[in-house]
């Protein structure tokens, strides 16, 4: 089955980290993993999340909230993000991510009630972090759909040979 990432593509609120605003959703959203965001309190943020052509149609079969990061050294042996997955109206899903001074992409439990491309298209995440000293380097979330089944087939010359079973029009 085809995935699709999908990515923050507005901020909505941040606050607690190194940056802020665009460069904060810059930061998180770019696929590289070089460039990052540090919590110096405890600290939230809260984005929109992109739409893709990629499910339009499909059957939405579960997506997975998922963040790569660590935490700054040692000294901060272990992290936690909360994040919470929301529609247009209500919470869908709450996961705590662990993390360690070894990056690593850590994902909530996949989620699969009642999802639509239109909910999809809906999202939001936030998240809220308590120990100082967690590096967020990517946020994403990963949608798992089954193409839409279907189509036209379409003969301009020539013809077609049914060897065996039937054609439903």
């Amino acid at each position: 089955m085809p995935t699709v990432d999908i990515r923050p593509e507005a901020i909505g609120s941040d606050s607690g980290f190194d940056q802020t605003g665009t460069n904060l959703l810059q930061r998180i959203n770019d696929n590289n993993t070089s460039t990052f965001i540090t919590n110096i309190s405890s600290a939230s943020f809260d984005v929109l999340i992109e739409n893709s052509s990629a499910y339009s149609g499909a059957t939405i079969n579960n997506v997975t909230v998922a963040v790569i990061g660590n935490t700054i050294n040692d000294k901060v042996s272990s992290a936690s993000l909360v994040v919470e997955l929301r529609d247009a109206s209500s919470l869908l899903q709450s996961s705590t991510l662990n993390f360690t001074p070894t990056e690593s992409t850590q994902t909530g439990a996949a989620y699969s009630t009642n999802l639509t491309p239109s909910v999809v298209d809906s999202f939001t995440l936030n998240g809220a972090v308590q120990t100082v000293g967690l590096i967020i380097k990517e946020v994403f979330i990963r949608v798992d759909y089954s193409a839409p089944v279907g189509g036209k087939i379409i003969l301009s010359s020539g013809k077609i040979h049914l060897a065996k079973g039937k054609i439903t029009l």
